[in-house]
């Protein structure tokens, strides 16, 4: 009996965790070639950032959220991160704010421009 409450108490941390980003916009100044102002857009599996002067596609990438970390994989944009590349970000939102700190990523393009990085919640 132990054992699945156990498991049900981690399958609903899992999705608080999920629930917290998905369908949800931040909104932060990046250090790209210039510094850029841009919205991270989580959808349900899908992770959006564009350009908040033009709407500009940046990237496009999937994410999945387990125990306050998202990970994500490039599927097309303007970083050299091959697709192939899984970056893992831990977030602590508080209030309208997330700091996002690096966990792993080998791919120096997304870790050098999200590592320490504080978004505002924008929707």
């Amino acid at each position: 009996m132990k054992k699945i409450i156990f498991i049900l108490f981690v399958c609903i941390v899992s999705i608080s965790a999920h629930a917290q980003l998905a369908n949800t916009i931040w909104k932060d100044t990046l250090k790209l070639d210039n510094p850029t102002e841009v919205f991270f857009n989580f959808g349900k599996d899908t992770l959006t950032v564009t350009t908040v002067a033009d709407s500009a596609l940046v990237e496009t990438m999937t994410y999945t959220v387990k125990d306050n970390v998202f990970i994500i994989q490039k599927v097309s944009g303007q970083s050299d991160c091959e697709t192939s590349t899984l970056g893992k970000y831990k977030f602590e939102i508080t209030g309208n704010e997330m700091l996002v700190t690096l966990v792993s990523d080998d791919c120096t393009d997304r870790s050098s421009v999200l590592d320490n990085t504080k978004f505002i919640r924008s929707r």
